[in-house]
């Protein structure tokens, strides 16, 4: 939240309600109060990878009853510990105490930019000073024992909002950052850990993969019982499943004299078939000993993952070789079309030589594949597939299928493919030619060209262990990942890891080079390859371009876009916007404008941001849409590293929204909101996180299109969740203020809070004061205002969900529920993708050089950076790869 924002505004916002159901409703904010309340450019914060307890030193300290009781009482309230019993006990024995402070000892500085440590008052007394505008000091609060001050410097480095004085001699604890976080992110962790290992127990859950399990483990609730209470009775028709955390349960038979049919203890479980099927419940199940149990009911079961039924099928189908291609969307509608078929024991599926048409995976059963002679050639179980060819074309069967046992079998015809998506082929070829457009030293080609070499790769599978290409060796091939994971690894370290989409070894396609790393399949890989001699006789003389390309390709990398240019080419022409980390200039290329964005290289590593930048390059080298601003090269100097973009010349939408006396209709929010969907669809498709959503980081383009901008906090996540602290205050996510660990789901927060920003003209959880925007935040601490549809209502409330793995977006349907929301019902989702819909909007631009839909601003302007310049710069190697 920026410090710029006008004081006093609280007299004149609308009362803050606790939400409940929509049916709270506020005023709506008059101009006035919109365009105090927003005017500042809101400044993203970030702090530095959390490390677990293992990673750091963490001294513990006895301490006197008399000592905790002042310590739970300064942090009873405050939302930052608001944990598990286990953690707050670790956090409060981790609390170090400083030495006596003496009276009239500033112990915080208003502006600090450098602070890490909350203090719990003992003994003593302190007083808060705010410094205002003229310089007068004005007293705001005064503490006394069991008091606590400075929580925010547990999350990041939040400049000091105070200076706190002693008043007395003080006795003071302190509680540092990267203790706190890393208590909390090791007894997370564990929490985490141990919900895992329950659900693993439960047989009928044995089906689901990693990330599933991690999605259920995410949604349990936890529920107290007291000792003797009866958690369902026999007869009882039940929807939820539980597990024991701690306690006991006898499970017993009412109708045979309460018999004892068996007693469980913590890690057991009981009515999981619940989760299926509406269960009479076969006993009464009673607590022996105060209980905690996980619980979850079939609703939000089937909401985050689908009946179990569907769940396998999708699984069986992901793991089907030439579907590989396919995207998780179009595999949940060939799963709903799949069709049972049984077969009795002995039973022929088909013969050999016979005229396929039908694709099967096994449900039950065992099953023979049967080769010439009788020779059995493979056993096939629950899960395995067969006949999958006839999806691809008319081809005789290439051996007999028979049943051994009688079983059922899953089918689905090449005829039902083809309606649901079309040719399995045309599938393949559209996948491998955008696969192909993602190469940086391929993004000459033409499409025709790429489309000859479509046709001719080639695809093979490598199993777990086996290497793919031998760091020292002479390489003609280039791979792209279809499916599995490998790793790259140089001089016997791995340096990173690839998955579907991802490639490796192009530069095997311009000359025989020793490749600089080895890969290895981590498991079963399927590839897709092209060799240097195939790759000649169809584009012949593109040779001579490409080679022009290597010549400053970075050959160990193998990501970084080839450039003939100097830094020096470019002509500095306007400043386009300045951040907390970098500036944006207006630069002229010949006849054309590139956005430039200039990083200095002493504060990316004075904050801890290197793994930050580097991931934002590599993202943007991969990512390629017409709602995304897309990278075109990268540079570096002895100070400073650069990001040549494409330049979206329209200003950002937050410009556009301060220029109106009032909020924008649902209608053009819905345009809007509707680009923002399909950036983020884009991006999880690939497994990436956005994480600093907001209208300053939205540009508008010459057509009135949303451009998502700024990549600083993007990140890849495969599965579970990662814990840095980063985003813009009124857009965080619960678990991100709360440090729980996040994910996508964080995303979709915060196009919650866009939206209702952008028709109502504020934030929701809107406070000046930091702390108590956060409490809001945890709190679920909004409202609506009157004129907002009920539509509208209900998508914003979906998103703005605590729990992130109950929240739209992140359940079983990804993007596509949030595209399917009724709010959404007359937007043509095929046209806004196209850019076929008539903007709401269309700025002016007078020219190639027309700057005037941003800020002004100097050319000279410093920006928060700047100031590193000055300082000593060592180079060791850090941006050797940019």
């Amino acid at each position: 939240m920026s410090s710029n924002h006008s004081t006093g505004l609280e007299d004149e916002l609308p009362s803050k309600v606790k939400l409940d159901g929509g049916s709270k409703h506020d005023d709506r904010p008059t101009k006035s109060v919109m365009i105090r309340a927003n005017k500042a450019k809101r400044v993203a914060i970030a702090a530095q990878n959390i490390a677990t307890e293992a990673e750091i030193e963490i001294n513990t300290v006895e301490k006197s009853v008399n000592v905790l009781k002042t310590i739970y009482k300064a942090i009873e309230s405050n939302l930052l510990f608001d944990i598990h019993d286990e953690a707050r006990a670790a956090l409060i024995a981790s609390m170090t105490p400083l030495p006596e402070v003496e009276k009239d000892t500033i112990i915080i500085n208003q502006g600090d930019k450098e602070a890490n440590a909350f203090y719990v008052l003992e003994a003593g007394s302190c007083d808060a000073y705010v410094e205002d505008s003229t310089g007068k000091s004005i007293l705001v609060k005064s503490y006394g024992p069991g008091s606590g001050f400075g929580e925010l410097a547990l999350l990041y480095d939040a400049p000091r909002a105070a200076t706190v004085k002693s008043t007395s001699n003080c006795k003071l604890w302190v509680l540092y950052r990267k203790v706190y976080m890393a208590v909390k992110r090791t007894y997370d962790q564990k929490l985490f850990k141990e919900k895992l290992e329950l659900l693993s127990a439960v047989p009928i859950l044995g089906s689901l993969n990693e990330s599933q399990q991690e999605t259920i483990a995410d949604a349990l609730e936890l529920i107290d019982f007291e000792e003797g209470d009866e958690i369902f009775k026999k007869g009882q028709v039940g929807d939820r499943f539980y597990m024991i955390k701690e306690g006991s349960v006898k499970i017993t038979n009412p109708d045979n004299d309460n018999e004892v049919l068996t007693e469980l203890s913590v890690g057991g479980y009981f009515g999981e078939r619940a989760l299926m099927q509406d269960e009479t419940r076969a006993a009464t199940v009673t607590t022996t000993a105060y209980c905690r149990c996980y619980s979850l009911n079939r609703s939000a079961f089937h909401e985050l993952l689908g009946p179990l039924e569907d769940i396998w099928r999708l699984d069986a189908l992901k793991d089907v070789t030439i579907l590989q291609s396919l995207k998780i969307s179009q595999l949940k509608k060939l799963a709903a079309d799949l069709e049972n078929k049984s077969f009795e024991a002995g039973e022929i599926i088909f013969n050999k030589g016979d005229v396929g048409e039908d694709f099967y995976i096994v449900e039950r059963g065992d099953f023979d594949v049967i080769g010439d002679n009788g020779v059995v050639l493979a056993k096939l179980s629950k899960g395995a597939c067969f006949g999958e060819l006839a999806l691809l074309k008319n081809d005789t069967r290439a051996a007999t299928v028979k049943t051994v046992t009688a079983g059922k079998c899953l089918t689905l015809s090449r005829e039902n493919f083809n309606k649901r998506l079309g040719t399995l082929e045309e599938i393949q070829h559209m996948w491998r030619y955008e696969a192909l457009r993602k190469v940086p030293i391929l993004s000459k080609l033409t499409k025709t060209q790429r489309n000859k070499l479509v046709l001719v790769m080639q695809e093979r599978t490598y199993t777990a262990g086996e290497a793919i290409v031998t760091q020292g060796e002479k390489g003609d091939i280039f791979y792209i990942m279809m499916h599995g994971e490998v790793s790259v690894s140089a001089s016997g370290v791995e340096v990173t890891k690839i998955g579907p989409g991802g490639f490796f070894g192009e530069l095997a396609l311009l000359k025989e080079d020793v490749r600089q790393a080895t890969v290895t399949a981590i498991d079963e890989v399927s590839v897709m390859y092209l060799d240097r001699n195939h790759f000649n006789m169809h584009l012949g003389s593109l040779q001579d371009i490409m080679q022009t390309q290597a010549v400053s390709y970075d050959a160990v990398t193998e990501s970084k876009l080839a450039q003939s240019t100097q830094l020096s080419d470019f002509q500095p022409i306007a400043t386009l916007g300045i951040g907390a980390f970098g500036k944006v200039l207006l630069v002229k290329f010949g006849e054309k404008r590139y956005a430039l964005k200039c990083l200095q290289k002493n504060q990316i590593i004075s904050m801890g941001l290197l793994t930050h930048v580097k991931r934002e390059k590599d993202i943007m080298m991969e990512c390629h849409s017409p709602f995304l601003v897309n990278l075109v090269a990268c540079f570096k100097d002895k100070t400073q590293l650069y990001m040549l973009m494409e330049c979206v010349m329209g200003g950002e939408l937050f410009t556009y929204l301060q220029s109106l006396d009032d909020p924008i209709s649902e209608e053009d929010a819905k345009f809007y909101a509707g680009c923002v969907v399909l950036a983020f669809e884009y991006l999880q498709d690939r497994n990436l996180l956005y994480r600093d959503l907001k209208p300053e980081n939205l540009l508008i383009d010459r057509d009135g299109y949303i451009k998502v901008a700024d990549f600083g906090f993007a990140k890849e996540l495969r599965s579970g969740k990662t814990y840095t602290m980063c985003g813009t205050p009124d857009y965080l996510a619960p678990e991100l203020v709360q440090q729980t660990g996040h994910n996508k789901a964080a995303d979709w927060w915060a196009l919650g809070v866009l939206l209702y920003e952008m028709v109502t003209g504020l934030p929701p959880f809107y406070d000046e004061d930091q702390v108590a925007l956060f409490r809001n935040i945890c709190n679920l601490k909004y409202s609506f205002p009157r004129h907002l549809s009920k539509d509208c209502r209900d998508l914003i409330k979906r998103l703005l969900t605590k729990n992130p793995a109950r929240r739209l977006g992140n359940l079983k349907g990804g993007a596509q529920d949030v595209k399917e929301h009724p709010w959404f019902k007359d937007l043509d989702w095929v046209k806004l993708a196209r850019k076929e819909i008539p903007a709401p909007y269309v700025p002016q631009i007078g020219g190639v050089d027309d700057v005037s839909n941003f800020e002004d601003i100097p050319l000279d302007e410093e920006h928060p950076g700047e100031g590193y310049s000055s300082k000593p710069y060592r180079s060791i190697g850090q941006f050797k790869d940019w």
